[in-house]
């Protein structure tokens, strides 16, 4: 790939954007979305972008964090670096600093969108070029096709939950994720069980219990479900992160699979779950990887293992929520990925959202 572009600056700004509704889980409640938005400045002038929000409790990053490491050591590390050698480009951004792996996201994403623009013009038969969406789509190997998508219901009490996965199925969705991780097993069940009475068994759903759980109180509520005939599609990361151990008890003695999500953010750290039989599937998300790069890389690992992938978003703006739809088109067709961020930003690009689907328009 030729290209005599040289990135030659990074530029930050940030801002917050309200939510639909509170979105409550077990390690934070958001009422709105703090983004920082990265702009890439290459040497012919033209600027590319991303925005992303930190999620502290998962990557332990806040807005002030992702700014000052892109403005200091990750532009550092890539500025002069040719776009044509995209991949040292990339490679520098993982190694110029530990963690960091939102802001490390949302230079990769920028990176991306101008080897899309690059790819689109090359491909183009019209001298004009596609969007560069299209363009990133040609160079991940994949093309642009819509995906489907679970949907979270925030944590809350039994009737509300239910209410809430009501009103979602009635939007068109047909897989729910309930998060869960408070008030102990007996609740969890009424949770998980108001939630199977008012859907009905046509409607798949998941459990996440984001960490909050001991491996004992995992199985208690697994056990409790199981006697009141509620069987979820899988649960998502049961335990702490570091309890790699209690996980294994969960996935060996449970009864559904379990989705390692906090406990991966990196390759390592998949051939960690498999060494220890900890998960059956991993959910990749890109503010936890670093990347699309990185994620892919995740998905390799992955699929050597013989793990499933789940593509996952935290709460992020719709530019971020694309990328990782594009991710999971290079997947082969499977059940439903992760990424219902849409629907949660107010005001973002609802358009991309029809239910159950997200679809990546050019």
């Amino acid at each position: 790939m030729s290209s005599g572009l040289t990135l030659t600056g990074i530029y930050c700004s940030h801002g917050r954007r309200p939510l639909r509704a509170p979105f409550r889980t077990a390690l934070r409640e958001v009422l709105d979305l703090d983004v920082v938005r990265v702009e890439v400045a290459w040497s012919d002038g033209s600027r590319t972008a991303a925005e992303v929000s930190p999620v502290a409790p998962v990557t332990g990053e806040t807005i002030g964090s992702v700014v000052a490491a892109l403005t200091g050591p990750l532009a550092d590390a890539v500025k002069g670096v040719p776009l044509a050698d995209h991949e040292d480009l990339l490679r520098r951004l993982r190694r110029a600093l530990p963690g960091n792996t939102t802001a490390k996201c949302a230079l990769d994403l920028a990176v991306h969108e101008a080897l899309g623009n690059l790819v689109a013009r090359a491909v183009s038969q019209n001298g004009v070029g596609a969007p560069s969406l299209a363009g990133i789509a040609t160079y991940l190997g994949t093309s642009l096709r819509p995906v489907r998508s679970d949907m979270t219901i925030s944590l809350d009490k039994p009737g509300t939950m239910a209410t809430e996965a009501l009103a979602r199925t009635a939007e068109g969705f047909d897989v729910l994720k309930l998060k869960l991780g408070g008030g102990g097993p007996a609740l969890e069940v009424e949770r998980v069980a108001s939630v199977a009475r008012a859907v009905g068994p046509a409607v798949t759903l998941r459990l996440d219990a984001n960490q909050a759980w001991t491996p004992k109180e995992a199985l208690a509520v697994l056990d409790g479900l199981e006697k009141a005939g509620v069987r979820p599609e899988l649960l998502e990361q049961p335990v702490p992160a570091h309890d790699m151990a209690g996980m294994a008890t969960v996935a060996r003695h449970g009864s559904v699979p379990v989705l390692a999500d906090e406990a991966v953010h990196s390759a390592a750290d998949v051939v960690s779950v498999a060494e220890a039989g900890a998960a059956d599937l991993v959910n990749v998300k890109l503010a936890k990887c670093g990347g699309l790069r990185a994620a892919r890389d995740v998905i390799a690992v992955a699929n050597a293992c013989h793990l499933g992938v789940v593509v996952g978003c935290m709460l992020e703006p719709a530019s971020a929520l694309r990328a990782g739809a594009l991710l999971a088109m290079t997947l082969p067709v499977s059940s439903a990925h992760d990424l219902d961020a849409l629907w949660w930003v107010e005001g973002e690009d609802a358009a991309n959202l029809v239910p159950p689907m997200v679809a990546v328009a050019p």
